[in-house]
């Protein structure tokens, strides 16, 4: 597995973008996974929408067909290196989008979210966007 999905590409992938599914394509499932934050984020998602019961379906068979990367300690202990760092430099980014790019950069994973400029300012990882045509 080479790449991880921030939560924003997995709901342009719900949400039939062309791009993101294209390039899903083009990689092959086997290279793709996601984090246990993304999938938390993903549930959020779905009870807060106006259709639960279909986004949820929707939601679960996506996760079900994805390896699901747990937090480690190295994980764990990246992102509070990340987070004591972008404090001090007055940048900090939100908790569940901290740890998961500490799951990307110490899992060596290229991380594909359409928020590259949120997440440019972390040292060491790597970024993609699939949702450019």
């Amino acid at each position: 597995m080479t790449y991880l999905l921030d939560t924003d590409t997995c709901i342009y992938w719900l949400k039939d973008r062309y791009s993101v599914r294209e390039k899903v394509r083009q990689v092959g499932w086997n290279q793709i996974s996601i984090c246990i934050i993304t999938v938390a984020e993903l549930y959020y998602s779905v009870y807060n929408s106006n259709r639960v019961t279909e986004n949820l379906a929707r939601a679960e068979q996506f996760i079900q067909n994805l390896p699901v990367i747990p937090l480690n300690d190295n994980a764990l202990r990246r992102f509070g290196e990340l987070k004591a760092e972008l404090r001090r430099l007055g940048q900090p980014i939100a908790d569940f989008d901290l740890l998961i790019a500490s799951v990307a950069v110490t899992g060596n994973y290229i991380l594909i979210t359409n928020n590259t400029r949120h997440y440019d300012r972390i040292t060491g990882l790597q970024l993609e966007n699939w949702t450019l045509p």
